[in-house]
């Protein structure tokens, strides 16, 4: 499409010149200088009519090439996609046909195997049955003549014995007729006779016997008292008696642990504190209320890595507690629980506090 454009503007000019005039009556030179602006006008005509046909004839051209390319491109997409088709049809069917021929060879060889295998067991099933019975024969016919044997032995042995004090067995038979089949009168001929007579040396014995064991608990008694006087002495002789006017503080070893809570919300943890037995429920309970107030404050505790030749002294103190408690361990439940516990171990980070920390 054709169109015009007008631009006006101006041109600025400037300058000097030098004259000079020949002496008249005085003569001399000097200079003048001038300056002005031009107007401009521009008038710029532009014909497109012959880059417009152009263009015309071009786009007619590039249409009728962009369907011939459509075209081409629908018709080689299907002739792909037919022929990737045919190929995959191809390579999954020859795929699965090995496939199935491979698992069948392999499913017939192992049919083969286990009828095979079953047929052995089943023979030497039978084999272990004969020789189960044979052997059951054999411990039959051996232990009886051996509990014969044993029998014999022990009716000689009896007799053995009753032999060689036939008084006393006569004298225990004698009694225990009496004690079981005449009570009644034993009774009443002890009644006759008088209990006090009959159960004396009886009596004697017993308080004898009583005696003989309240002798040795006062000697064990005594003996403990000895110790215990001797221990204190020793421990007072090491003690200084001196009184002071303040309050010491005393040291106390605790182990303060956090660990990953397995179970409930997902980056939880649990800490645990661990104090000598020896201290009271009540004491225990503040002392771990102020541990983990401190421990958890990062402002005030200032935590330190354990050392290395520490760190190797605690892993041997542990190593041997955890094989003396797993050394007879022979269940799987308790041998998974000490490798686990083992690694928990190597896997922990150690850290302690610098004494005077508060």
């Amino acid at each position: 499409m054709s169109y015009s454009k007008h631009y006006r503007g101006s041109v600025s000019y400037s300058g000097s010149v030098s004259f000079s005039y020949p002496a008249s009556q005085n003569g001399g030179s000097g200079s003048a200088s001038y300056s002005g602006e031009v107007p401009v006008d521009i008038y710029i005509n532009v014909d497109t009519d012959p880059f417009d046909n152009s263009v015309g004839i071009f786009s007619n051209t590039t249409d009728v090439l962009t369907g011939s390319v459509v075209a081409m491109n629908a018709a080689q997409c299907k002739t792909i996609s037919e022929v990737s088709n045919k190929i995959s049809d191809k390579i999954t069917g020859g795929f699965f046909g090995v496939v199935k021929s491979e698992l069948s060879q392999q499913i017939e060889i192992l049919h083969n195997d286990i009828n095979a295998g079953l047929g052995k067991l089943l023979d030497q099933g039978k084999a272990v049955d004969d020789k189960k019975t044979a052997m059951e024969g054999d411990y039959n016919r051996i232990s009886s003549r051996y509990i014969r044997l044993f029998e014999d032995l022990d009716d000689e042995c009896h007799k053995r014995m009753v032999a060689l004090d036939k008084p006393s067995f006569d004298l225990s038979e004698k009694v225990q007729g009496k004690l079981l089949s005449e009570p009644a009168c034993n009774i009443a001929a002890m009644n006759l006779l008088g209990l006090g007579e009959i159960f004396s040396k009886k009596a004697l014995i017993f308080v004898s016997s009583m005696n003989k064991k309240t002798l040795d608990v006062l000697s064990t008694m005594c003996n403990y008292i000895t110790q215990e006087i001797t221990i204190n002495s020793q421990v007072d002789a090491l003690l200084f008696d001196e009184k002071i006017n303040e309050n010491i503080s005393l040291d106390i070893p605790v182990i303060w642990s956090e660990s990953d809570v397995v179970e409930g919300a997902v980056g939880t943890t649990g800490h645990d504190c661990f104090l000598p037995e020896h201290i009271s429920q009540q004491g225990s309970q503040a002392i771990t209320e102020k541990i983990n107030m401190f421990c958890l404050d990062a402002s005030r505790a200032n935590w330190e890595a354990v050392e290395e030749a520490a760190r190797e002294s605690l892993n041997k103190e542990f190593n041997v507690l955890a094989e003396e408690h797993y050394a007879n361990a022979e269940k799987d439940e308790e041998q998974r629980v000490y490798k686990t516990m083992l690694s928990l171990w190597q896997n922990s980070q150690l850290f302690y506090l610098k004494r005077g920390q508060s």
